[in-house]
């Protein structure tokens, strides 16, 4: 069952970022805590038959038929137009934007941690009713802010393209693309806020990738917008709603590595630094200080970025935010585990586990053993009389003590008699 749902796993995140090679390293690295060879060719099969389906459903709808399914290829956001290189001065904002993925990562785990047992406590054992009608409150916030704060900011005139760039200023609003002109008075306006908020997820976290916008956004629209999208994702999940929480972690973290970029590009007047490219470096160190994922994660967005001259600066990042958020609590995924009972086994004791015996973890239960040589009638009366996984073997030493000198599983005992 468990290498099921790790090709399950693999497969979903293949086909939702369009990164196989990702979504192998997501089953890896996330999804299972045993893995043996022969899983790695399953997972990986999987993985390579959905970039097939894929690729030919996407080659099937580009008439236009599958609405925004046929869109695009498959590299979801392109920045492979942006900055071609990066100056060593260029290292010490990159360590500060790990630092700030990081702490907002940890931030994120511990308020969804709270919220989410608040919920379990008091909210949803009133029933569906509440949980649906929580739903609707979210929504209702949610769509009102969106159209409300845009309201509040002043347009700004649009700004002075090249004529190759295939970018429109202004765009009407409910179209997607750069430069949305949301009730401005002039025709040649355009409102930055706006143009966050009145696009989807993916078009906005490309236009926050873009390196040929270099003074779409000003600092305090993507302030606002930081302030008001973190706090929405920290209510929104754990909703009854199906909702994930990559993108959106990466529309958070695109906002404030543009903001670094920003101060970058003002700072370092000489160097040519791409405000686009700090954005992506953002969306990294926020998923890296919330989910702690180092390896797959670094592929998956390298896969659907297609910029392989970043690689060095989004380890570097992904390096930094995992080790400051692991210094206040766990990932994301390991939190929300624990809170649902679901039994994990670490990879490594933790430190109070380090000096207990045995004995302390047993407690008043008495261990099973077999000895090294037993008859059947025994093997079979001990799996009626208790519900033992595992039971040690022991012999006799020398000096008569017992040792113990391996362990065997109560399935490998069954399987021994069904023979």
């Amino acid at each position: 069952m468990f290498q099921k749902v790790t090709c399950g796993c693999a497969a979903g995140v293949a086909a939702a970022f369009r990164a196989p090679v990702g979504g192998v390293l997501f089953a890896l690295e996330e999804v299972t805590s045993w893995w043996r060879s022969h899983l790695m060719w399953r997972v990986f099969f999987t993985s390579a038959v959905v970039a097939v389906v894929v690729r030919s459903a996407m080659n099937w709808c580009d008439s236009g038929k599958c609405g925004h399914f046929g869109a695009g290829g498959f590299i979801i956001w392109d920045i492979s137009g942006g900055q071609e290189d990066y100056s060593y001065q260029e290292l010490l904002p990159v360590a500060i934007i790990g630092v700030i993925g990081g702490l907002l990562g940890a931030l994120f785990n511990q308020l969804t941690l709270y919220i989410t047992k608040w919920r379990r406590t008091y909210l949803h054992k009133k029933g569906k009713r509440v949980q649906i009608f929580e739903a609707c409150l979210i929504s209702l916030i949610t769509s009102t802010v969106s159209f409300v704060l845009p309201l509040l900011r002043k347009c700004s005139p649009c700004p002075e393209l090249e004529t190759n760039s295939g970018i429109q200023c202004p765009h009407p609003p409910g179209t997607d693309g750069n430069f949305v002109n949301f009730y401005c008075s002039k025709d040649n306006e355009y409102n930055d806020l706006a143009t966050i908020f009145f696009n989807s997820q993916d078009d906005a976290i490309r236009n926050l990738f873009s390196a040929k916008t270099f003074h779409e956004y000003s600092a305090q629209s993507l302030i606002t917008f930081l302030v008001m999208f973190y706090s929405l994702a920290v209510v929104t999940f754990g909703t009854a709603v199906p909702a994930g929480q990559f993108v959106p972690g990466i529309m958070i973290g695109s906002t404030y590595g543009r903001l670094v970029g920003m101060s970058v590009v003002k700072f370092y007047k000489k160097l040519n630094v791409d405000e686009g490219t700090y954005a992506l470096l953002g969306a990294a160190s926020f998923l890296g200080g919330s989910m702690r994922m180092t390896v797959s994660l670094c592929v998956i967005m390298v896969e659907i970025t297609n910029n392989l001259q970043l690689l060095p600066l989004i380890m570097l990042v992904l390096l930094i935010s995992k080790a400051v958020g692991d210094f206040f609590n766990e990932g994301l995924y390991e939190e929300q585990a624990r809170l649902k009972g679901i039994p994990l086994l670490d990879s490594r004791p933790k430190q109070v586990m380090r000096n207990m015996n045995a004995k302390d973890a047993c407690k008043n239960q008495k261990v099973v053993c077999l000895p090294r040589v037993s008859r059947v009638v025994d093997i079979v009366s001990v799996l009626q009389s208790n519900k033992h996984n595992g039971f040690p073997i022991v012999e006799r030493g020398q000096n008569g003590e017992s040792l113990v000198i391996g362990l065997i599983l109560r399935r490998s005992l069954v399987g021994a008699f069904a023979i």
